[in-house]
């Protein structure tokens, strides 16, 4: 090999040294941005979680707060639908609903159970509904957020000055302030709402309800099989008043026999309310935690999507 020929090859190696150091030292600008939108992403997920944690631990908060009051409420419910009065009205109840085929006993003893249990349960149920609330915007404030962020980076949008819209803090239409950052052919789905009413409703006074009725009907059979053959129960078109039903009771069940079984009545409810409050309170926890879930799962399905489409713009 000629002198010349050394030196072309010298030089020609150097070249390619040069290259490949400058190659390994320089990020092409797709790789910046693919790791600009990770870093966004990962970030986003971050404040997910936070929001995840800090809901879930609102919720036990209330729950640990307000379930002794819920429990004391429901033991005093089950002591008044014991009171003597009101069993006359459950053992008259029952017999009419035999002759009537009817279902009174039940919306009686519901009736009451609601208007002994509402003032807690009405704020228990406020209070967990606000706390669902507040978690479900600051993830649509994050998924806004993160639109924002991805927008700002788009090639195409370089030196374009991209604002928030109002309605990610506002608690508006997350669909529009998508659509307001170029985002319109993206929406959140429409998620099943928790009615914490109705969840408290079911798990505590409806179950009351049942287990009232229940030990009732066993309690109580004796003078109910009786009263079934009252003409006064037959022939009533409507509810008697509370003082002719204890009359009517009272001459067919002495007033010591009602005292004796209502005592007995008072303490199984009483026991039952403070057996079944712990797994109320546990299912209720459990429930409101999957809806939890369920909302973080569709943002961040969204949040997804927010970045595979952002990728399909910069890449045009």
């Amino acid at each position: 090999m000629t002198r010349n020929n050394k030196t072309l090859l010298a030089a020609a190696i150097v070249v390619i040294l040069a290259i490949a150091y400058v190659k390994t030292r320089e990020t092409p600008v797709e790789d910046k941005l693919s790791r600009m939108i990770q870093f966004s992403v990962d970030a986003a997920n971050a404040k997910n979680q936070q929001a995840v944690s800090l809901c879930e631990s609102e919720i036990n908060a209330i729950l640990s707060q307000q379930f002794p009051e819920v429990t004391r409420q429901g033991l005093l419910a089950a002591q008044d639908i014991a009171s003597y009065g009101s069993c006359c009205k459950i053992i008259y109840s029952l017999a009419r609903d035999k002759i009537k085929s009817s279902n009174t006993t039940a919306e009686y003893v519901d009736a009451r159970m609601h208007s002994s249990m509402a003032q807690p349960l009405k704020k228990l149920s406020g209070d967990l509904e606000t706390a669902i609330g507040r978690f479900d915007l600051s993830l649509k404030e994050n998924t806004v957020g993160l639109a924002r962020e991805l927008a700002q980076m788009n090639p195409h949008n370089a030196g374009k000055t991209i604002t928030l819209p109002s309605e990610a803090k506002s608690g508006g239409d997350i669909n529009k302030a998508l659509n307001n950052l170029g985002l319109g052919g993206l929406t959140i789905g429409i998620s099943i709402p928790l009615d914490i009413w109705a969840v408290l409703s079911s798990k505590i006074v409806k179950a009351i309800t049942a287990k009232v009725a229940a030990a009732a009907t066993r309690l109580f059979a004796r003078p109910v099989v009786a009263a079934v053959a009252l003409p006064a129960i037959a022939a009533a078109d409507g509810p008697l008043p509370i003082g002719d039903i204890i009359a009517v009771i009272g001459g067919l069940w002495t007033a010591y026999d009602i005292y004796s079984t209502q005592k007995q009545f008072e303490l199984e409810m009483k026991t039952s309310v403070e057996n079944m409050m712990p797994d109320v309170q546990r299912d209720i926890q459990k429930q409101v935690q999957e809806h939890i879930h369920s909302i973080l799962k569709e943002q961040q399905r969204l949040q997804d999507e927010i970045r595979q489409h952002s990728i399909r713009e910069y890449a045009k």
